[in-house]
């Protein structure tokens, strides 16, 4: 091998280093960002089928990482959620290790999910619609979601269904396994919203929370 084909192999790898440490070094600093609050603007859970049961939990460490309220033009509003995969409670340990495993969420390589609502759209006195964009174990998909809302306390409540095979988690194809989960994951987000035109930088948290897993 040539000295100059030898150089320019040695820069890619350098380079190839230098990105990998800094999107562990991004990772690490958002991990730490949704650590660093404790106060609870609400839940996020989450429920799955199996053929003898549900199984529920609940992500504990969250936050809003950014929010730009406009009640004028609700169209022009953006709001960004980190959520902290590695803080999934199920109230059992043993399956809280299963679920953070490779088998599902694989936290070690993928220890966050990015969610981002635009296109925000008012349904009705008591409803508000937008479009969620879904960042989760390496896969992006984009989707509606309804919420019901309380204009003066700004509480929304929303449900939503999502195909755990799009992101890749999970089992994928026909198991036989009665304690299989099923697909289709029901996700419930309950909050309130920051106050009107909010406008952050992305890497400065607004709010921060933990759910509370079901039992």
């Amino acid at each position: 091998m040539s000295a100059a084909r030898s150089f320019q192999l040695s820069a890619q790898r350098q380079r190839a280093a230098t990105i990998a440490a800094a999107v562990a070094l991004t990772l690490s600093c958002q991990i730490a960002a949704v650590h660093a609050e404790d106060t609870a603007p609400g839940q996020i859970h989450f429920r799955g089928e199996t053929a003898i049961g549900s199984s529920e939990g609940a992500f504990r460490r969250w936050q809003i990482s950014r929010a730009v309220i406009d009640e004028e033009h609700p169209g022009q509003s953006e709001v960004e959620v980190v959520v902290d995969l590695t803080s999934l409670d199920t109230g059992s340990s043993v399956r809280d290790r299963h679920l953070r495993s490779d088998d599902f969420f694989g936290v070690e390589r993928y220890p966050i999910a990015r969610v981002r609502l635009h296109d925000f759209a008012v349904d009705d006195t008591t409803h508000i619609s937008a479009q969620v964009d879904l960042d989760l174990h390496g896969h992006q998909r984009t989707f509606p979601m309804q919420f019901a809302v309380d204009r003066s306390t700004r509480h929304i409540v929303g449900d939503v269904t999502v195909i755990r095979s799009d992101y890749e988690i999970g089992p994928q194809g026909w198991v036989f396994n009665p304690l299989r989960i099923a697909d289709t994951v029901e996700i419930q987000v309950d909050t309130v919203v920051p106050s009107a035109t909010v406008a952050t930088k992305s890497d400065t948290p607004v709010v921060s929370g933990q759910g509370h897993a079901s039992n």
